[in-house]
Formats: C-alpha cells, structure tokens, sequence
C-alpha cells in the first residue's frame, strides 16, 4: 500500500510540475553602480538575464552609463565583501572605546560588491563594471552569472 501512495504521490507532483509555467532565467538586483561618467558609485538597477548583463542607472541624468555586457563578451567576474574592513574597525574601536566600538556595526552595509572584466565590443580592449547588491542576493546573482558561462571568483576566499 506505501509503494502505491508514493507511486501515486510521484506523479501526481511531476504532472503539477509539468503544468507549472516556465520560470524565466533572469535575476533583478537594486544596488549601486559605478558610474564612469561622474566617476562615482550611483543606484542602479542590475538584470542577469540569458546572454547578457544590463545596468541600468536610476537617475534619468545618468542614463549616458548605462551598460549592456554581452555574455560572450565577459573575460571575469570577481567579488568580494565592501564591508569586511569596517568589521575589523569594529574590533579595534571596541578595544580602545568598549562598548562605544560597537557603534560602527551599527551603520555597517551589508554589500557585495562585483566587478566584470570584458571586452569592448568596439575596440576589444578590457573594461570593466562595477556593482554591489545586497549580500543576501549573493547566491542568486553567482547562479544567474554562471548560468551566463562566467565564472565568479570570490576574492574574500583567496585572501584567506
């Protein structure tokens, strides 16, 4: 009688999956992106979606950085945690100030930041993009770019 249950269980789930509809492979981030044109960090809307990376400023001002990175053109991508040196700051100040130290964790960001190394579809030559999101979209964003065929090295593992 257990075999048949599951049994019945098994295709009743693989049916329902079946008429699911087909999720899109395709990862929307909010952060901030390096803005080549002001030369600073600006909000900005990153989308990995099948073949290529868009950034998309948020200011209409800022429109001229926008970026579309063809999958094909990406050389690398590396990432690393913006705000691991504002944890040993914490740990010092706390040494010196006791529990006054702590107040720098308070304002701390929880950001990963990325940069993709690729080609310019003009020229050829290297450039880069810079963007951070938030550290819990991590795994999402490391799947969606290696759903593009880049592979992401995480700079924080090879220090260590």
């Amino acid at each position: 009688m257990n075999k048949s249950i599951t049994a019945f269980t098994l295709i009743t789930l693989t049916t329902l999956a079946s008429m699911l509809p087909t999720v899109a492979l395709a990862g929307s981030y909010e952060g901030k992106c390096f803005n080549k044109v002001q030369g600073d960090m600006d909000k900005c809307h990153v989308t990995i979606e099948s073949g290529k990376i868009n950034i998309t400023m948020k200011k209409a001002s800022n429109q001229t950085a926008n970026q579309v990175i063809s999958a094909s053109a990406i050389e690398k991508v590396e990432r690393s945690k913006s705000a691991k040196r504002l944890g040993n700051t914490a740990i010092w100040t706390t040494l010196v100030f006791g529990p006054l130290g702590l107040l720098p964790l308070a304002f701390k960001k929880k950001k990963m930041t990325y940069v993709v190394q690729f080609k310019n579809k003009n020229d050829g030559k290297s450039e880069g993009a810079v963007f951070t999101i938030n550290r819990s979209k991590t795994p999402l964003a490391d799947i969606d770019l290696k759903n593009l065929g880049a592979e992401v090295v995480n700079l924080d593992a090879v220090g260590e």
